[in-house]
C-alpha cells in the first residue's frame, strides 16, 4: 500500500476484489463494544495482539465520519479515516495513510446488532491487493479472521473484567 493510498468509500466494502466477513458474539451491549472499537484507539493494545497503546485520534472531537485516527500495528503506523460512525451500531474506516505491503486499498466495517444477553459483531475486511498478492489474499484474510476472533474473545473477557471504554 502506498503511503497515501487511493481514497475509498463505503461502496468499497461490497465491491472490493477480495473481502472476508465473520461474526463474533459478545456478552455485552452494542454501546459498550462500540466504545471499545471506535472511541478508545489506545485500548486496542489491551485486547488485540500487535497493536501498540499509542493509538489516538489526530482530529479534534467530536469524532465521527471523516475523523482520522493513528494506530501502530506491529511497528507499522497507519492512518485510518472513518467512513461510518453510527453510535452503537456501525463503525467503518479505510486506511488513508501508512502502508500494508501488497495492498492498494483496505477498509474495515464493524456492525453491531443487539442480541439476547449481548450483541453480535459482523466484521468485514475489504482489500484491493496488487496482482501477485491477489493469489494468496484469501488465505491471508482467513488468517486475519482467526486473529480477529481471538481479539474478539480477548475483548469480551476484558469487558467482563470491568473495562469500560465508554468511561475513558
Amino acid at each position: 500500500m502506498a503511503k497515501n493510498p487511493p481514497q475509498v468509500g463505503l461502496e468499497f466494502l461490497t465491491g472490493a476484489p477480495v473481502k472476508k466477513t465473520l461474526q463474533i458474539n459478545f456478552a455485552h451491549p452494542p454501546k459498550t463494544v462500540f466504545a471499545a472499537l471506535a472511541k478508545d484507539p489506545a485500548g486496542w493494545a489491551r485486547w488485540f495482539p500487535g497493536f501498540s497503546d499509542t493509538g489516538r485520534y489526530v482530529t479534534p472531537t467530536p469524532h465521527g465520519v471523516s475523523s482520522v485516527r493513528e494506530v501502530t500495528v506491529r511497528s507499522n503506523t497507519l492512518a485510518e479515516t472513518v467512513l461510518a460512525w453510527d453510535e452503537a451500531s456501525r463503525w467503518a474506516f479505510w486506511i488513508s495513510g501508512g502502508g500494508v505491503p501488497g495492498i492498494r486499498s483496505l477498509a474495515e466495517d464493524y456492525r453491531l446488532e443487539a442480541q439476547p444477553g449481548g450483541c453480535r459483531l459482523t466484521w468485514t475486511i475489504a482489500i484491493d491487493p496488487v496482482p501477485l498478492v491477489r493469489l494468496v489474499a484469501p488465505l491471508v484474510l482467513t488468517l486475519g479472521s482467526s486473529s480477529m476472533r481471538k481479539a474478539g474473545a480477548n475483548l469480551d473477557r476484558l469487558l467482563s473484567g470491568g473495562y469500560r471504554p465508554d468511561e475513558q
